[in-house]
């Protein structure tokens, strides 16, 4: 049965190599020198060998002419059902190949590059690419025909997966030339990472969670002005109105709408996983979804949540900054974001957090992860609680006896039943 026509497929435009002989004798020089002993016997007058090179030239001319005609009129198509999973599950790939035009395909193979983190069993061979294997699937084709193979993909490991161009090999039915076809399709797989449940989540200040009336102002939000008021000292000049100001001769500031819907944001130290002190990838692993998790159960209580990881991502090869933000439509964004996430480190994380928290209003709550926590970690803490940011740190690596200051709040992670009790 085909593929869903209304899946994804990957096609593209064809693009033919030139043909291969299979031998030197078969190539121009080869060729020639056959035509020039064909002329010596027939002016030697030897039958035999005038007979000979005559039926080798032609099988030669004829299977040139066949192998020229070899590709035109195929169509390789790859289809993928879905693109984006979570760890287990797996999809099913549709490849079809159909010869339109009244001349037979003798033999033909098709060659594609697929990742090994999501082929599972297949047979695979060895690639000149890192992280790459060659799937080879062979056939035979009559005129106007088609024939279609089946396969699955497990995605038991989250990241961003690129399934390669196809290459479309046939020839003549002697196997004296072939020619190539190569089809620049690519389809990507992105498998998300894997989520706990973290109901019972203790973070400090996030407790009750979202929007909560109140009598009083607790933090007022730069982006929303509300009005206007009378310069006191002690305001900062950055809310002063100059316009407003100028037109009524006296220093006006602006006054900002309140608000309580309490903004995270997940900080991710890479080089803590994978710098001197390598951690085994599992728990580098067990960070991105312990991130992930955090991030679901905020979005479903309508916090806002941004997430930032020094890597370089899989896709882009920049770091990853995602602004904090409370819709619905965030949590799919942040979990693709996560699973770009690579192992390899942009920038140092100190110089990472001091650029990108300049974003970041007073009262946002930090939730920094590390592998194996730096020596300035309590230093850096302290200054962020200093500058008026709420925070939460969680460890996976060593430093289990992590001495921190009074009032800032850190767990020990080692598996994930640990995030259940956070």
């Amino acid at each position: 049965m085909d593929p869903s026509p209304n899946a994804p497929t990957g096609q593209g435009e064809r693009k033919n190599i030139s043909s291969r002989a299979a031998g030197y004798l078969l190539q121009k020089p080869g060729l020639l020198a056959l035509l020039g002993i064909l002329l010596v016997a027939a002016w030697a007058g030897q039958a035999p060998m005038v007979m000979l090179t005559s039926l080798f030239l032609s099988a030669a001319l004829l299977a040139k002419a066949w192998s020229s005609l070899s590709t035109k009129g195929v169509n390789c198509t790859r289809t993928l059902k879905e693109e984006r999973f979570f760890p287990g599950e797996s999809t099913e790939v549709g490849i079809r190949v159909a010869n339109r035009k009244p001349l037979p395909l003798p033999w033909f193979q098709i060659e594609q590059e697929l990742p090994t983190g999501i082929s599972g069993d297949l047979p695979l061979k060895p690639s000149a690419l890192p992280g790459q294997g060659l799937l080879h699937h062979e056939g035979a084709l009559l005129w106007y025909r088609s024939m279609r193979w089946k396969f699955r993909l497990d995605c038991k490991r989250r990241g961003y997966y690129t399934i390669g161009p196809m290459r479309f090999t046939s020839g003549d039915v002697f196997g004296f030339y072939s020619r190539s076809m190569h089809v620049p399709c690519l389809n990507r797989i992105i498998v998300y990472p894997a989520l706990y449940p973290v109901e019972k989540m203790g973070i400090p200040s996030l407790q009750p969670m979202g929007e909560y009336q109140i009598r009083r102002r607790i933090i007022q939000d730069p982006t929303r002005t509300i009005g206007l008021r009378d310069y006191r000292p002690g305001d900062s000049l950055r809310r002063i109105h100059w316009k407003a100001s100028a037109r009524s001769r006296k220093l006006q500031v602006k006054t900002f709408e309140a608000t309580t819907s309490f903004k995270t944001a997940l900080f991710l130290s890479v080089e803590s996983f994978h710098g001197p002190s390598r951690l085994p990838e599992e728990v580098f692993e067990l960070a991105i979804s312990a991130a992930a998790s955090i991030a679901r159960h905020l979005v479903s209580h309508s916090t806002p949540v941004g997430i930032f990881v020094n890597t370089q991502c899989a896709d882009s090869g920049h770091g990853l900054s995602l602004a904090p933000a409370g819709s619905r439509e965030q949590l799919p964004v942040l979990l693709e974001a996560l699973a770009k996430v690579t192992s390899s480190c942009g920038e140092p994380f100190d110089r990472f957090l001091e650029r990108e928290r300049q974003h970041l209003s007073a009262g946002t709550t930090l939730i920094l992860l590390f592998g194996t926590p730096p020596e300035s970690l309590p230093a850096l803490a302290t200054d962020l609680m200093n500058s008026g940011y709420r925070l939460f740190v969680l460890v996976f690596g060593g430093r289990e006896n992590l001495v921190m200051e009074d009032g800032i709040a850190w767990k020990h992670v080692r598996t994930a039943e640990d995030l259940r009790r956070i």
